[in-house]
């Protein structure tokens, strides 16, 4: 739950259309921006908020002690693929 401060639409709106949108329990969101990839060299570097998304081959070393190689989207959560979404929802 979260709570919006707003004169126009009424807050309980607002929050109920966001709710609608975006599943924002924990597992739901680590799965939507994708959070249990190898990106996290990248955005210890110059700040993680602000940046491009974009595709990288990543090489690591798995739990299993396994060498894995893989291609991993970083910057997740900059990506705008949901505007228009939004605009949707709220009539914009």
């Amino acid at each position: 739950m979260f709570f919006i401060h707003s004169f126009l639409p009424p807050a309980g709106e607002i929050a109920g259309k966001i709710d609608q949108l975006f599943a924002l329990r924990s597992k739901a969101t680590e799965r939507a921006l994708k959070l249990r990839q190898p990106m996290y060299l990248e955005t210890a570097a110059y700040g993680h908020m602000g940046r491009q998304p974009q595709t990288g081959t990543k090489s690591f070393t798995s739990r299993d002690h396994q060498q894995k190689t893989m291609d991993a989207e970083l910057f997740t959560w900059e990506k705008l693929d949901r505007v228009d979404d939004i605009k949707r929802e709220f009539g914009l």
